[in-house]
This record gives C-alpha cells, sequence and structure tokens, in this order.
C-alpha cells in the first residue's frame, strides 16, 4: 500500500464557469521519503499523478471524474483509485470580496490500491480576493469506507494558496497543503502530513472573462486557455517527504 499524496497538492477554485470543460494533469515526484520499519504502514511514495476531466452543466454546478496513479517505493507504477466528484457555487467571486462553494465525492481504490478502503468526502471551498491578491483554502472531511480501516472519527485534509497575480498571465503564489487521518485519534504533529512551498502559474490563450452582450444578456465568448504550473514543497513533519517537486498542467475551454 502507499500514502495518499494529498491529491497531487490540488487547489480548487470556488467559481464555476457554466458550459466550460477543463482537462487537467497533476503529478509530483517525492525526495528523502519517510521510512517505517512496520510492514503494516504504508510504502512511502516515490511519485503520484491524477489526470482529471471537470464538466460544468450549469454557472453552479460542476462535476469531475479523476484516475490516480502512484509509484509506491520500489513497486511499479499502476493507476491506484478513481474518484467521482461534484461541486456547487453558493456565492460568486466577483472583484474584491469573498467566494464559497461546497464540494463531495466518492473514490474507490483500484490497482495498486486495492485493498485499501474507498473514502466518503466533503467540504467547504472558501476564497477572497483583494485587487491582484487572492487566498483559496479547501478543506475536505472523509470518512473511510469499503474496506479495512482504524479509522474512529473523520480525516482532514487542506490546501491553502496565497496568490498574487503579477500580470495576466504569471501568478506567483505561496502554498501549504496537509492531512490528519483521524480527527478521534489525531496523534503527534509529526505523524501528519503537512507541507509548503512556492509556486508559479502561467497561462496564454482566449481570455475567458471576456463577455460579449446579447439581446437577453451576457454571455461568454468561444475561448481556450492553456495553464502550465510548478512547485516545490518542503515537508515540514517526519511522516512527510522532505521535498516534492509539483507539476500542473491544465487546459480549459468552453
Amino acid at each position: 500500500m502507499a500514502s495518499p499524496a494529498l491529491a497531487e497538492f490540488e487547489v480548487q477554485e470556488s467559481t464555476i464557469d457554466a458550459g466550460e470543460i477543463q482537462l487537467q494533469y497533476r503529478g509530483a515526484t517525492h525526495h528523502g521519503l519517510a521510512e517505517t520499519d512496520d510492514p503494516d504502514d504504508d510504502l512511502p511514495l516515490d511519485q503520484s499523478q491524477e489526470f482529471e476531466l471537470q464538466m460544468s452543466p450549469t454557472s453552479h454546478w460542476l462535476l469531475a471524474f479523476t484516475q490516480g496513479y502512484t509509484q509506491p517505493d520500489g513497486e511499479t507504477f499502476d493507476i491506484n483509485a478513481i474518484e467521482f466528484e461534484t461541486q456547487v457555487e453558493i456565492v460568486t467571486l466577483e472583484g474584491d470580496g469573498f467566494g464559497f462553494a461546497m464540494q463531495g465525492g466518492i473514490e474507490q481504490p483500484v490497482g495498486n490500491g486495492r485493498g485499501d478502503p474507498g473514502d466518503l468526502h466533503f467540504g467547504p471551498i472558501f476564497e477572497y480576493g483583494k485587487g491582484d491578491f487572492l487566498l483559496t483554502n479547501d478543506i475536505l472531511f472523509f470518512k473511510e469506507k469499503w474496506g479495512p480501516s482504524e479509522q474512529q472519527g473523520l480525516g482532514l485534509e487542506y490546501s491553502l494558496q496565497a496568490a498574487y497575480s503579477v500580470s495576466d498571465r504569471l501568478v506567483l503564489a505561496l502554498e501549504a497543503f496537509g492531512e490528519v487521518d483521524d480527527l478521534a485519534a489525531t496523534g503527534p504533529f509529526g505523524a501528519q502530513e503537512h507541507y509548503v512551498g512556492p509556486a508559479f502559474y502561467y497561462t496564454w490563450g482566449n481570455d475567458d472573462d471576456f463577455l460579449i452582450e446579447a439581446g437577453e444578456g451576457d454571455f461568454p465568448e468561444k475561448y481556450d486557455e492553456f495553464t502550465v504550473s510548478f512547485g516545490v514543497l518542503f515537508g515540514l513533519t517526519e511522516a512527510s517527504s522532505d521535498v516534492a517537486a509539483k507539476v500542473f498542467v491544465g487546459y480549459e475551454f468552453n
């Protein structure tokens, strides 16, 4: 078994654009892996990857399907999980102010994750924008199901991003990620996974913010955008890898 990779260090925004389709790749390579002498403990990861398809039927509803792949230390690279998620935008972030959404889903282990429990997860997405700054906080509670588990209560996974738009295309960010397997028995801080580090995002293509005025209202012009990102995260605990290099590639269109 392999320990989770915190959804490949994903930061999910609260805003949903009607009719949009997104294709995403997220990958992470880990160095200075946490070791264990207990054969029942999860194996540390060498690398982990996710491929995701997102679709937005409306301006406030999103659906996502994700395939996860991992390579545990000393093992072969293989698919380890499939995931179905949905998101509902409740408060739209417009200019300076707040955005809020709720997300939830189900994850089922397959491949080299077979034998691990699946999970149900849900939680809020908070965003606050001020000028060129944007703060995003994703919180996911999860409950392990359909497999052997020692979890007594809910688990918690979070991502936090403070981003600054240098230009219309370039964004610099400081990001933090972490996970607590069981809030009912958290154990020592050093046994939890927590990471922090810088990242950049660069986007090119047609701008999805441009609106065309039509007879009965406004609608987005046809567009496509391509985004690449690279970040370096540093583990804060013994259970975390010393350094994780993360890559994001996204293509969105309507």
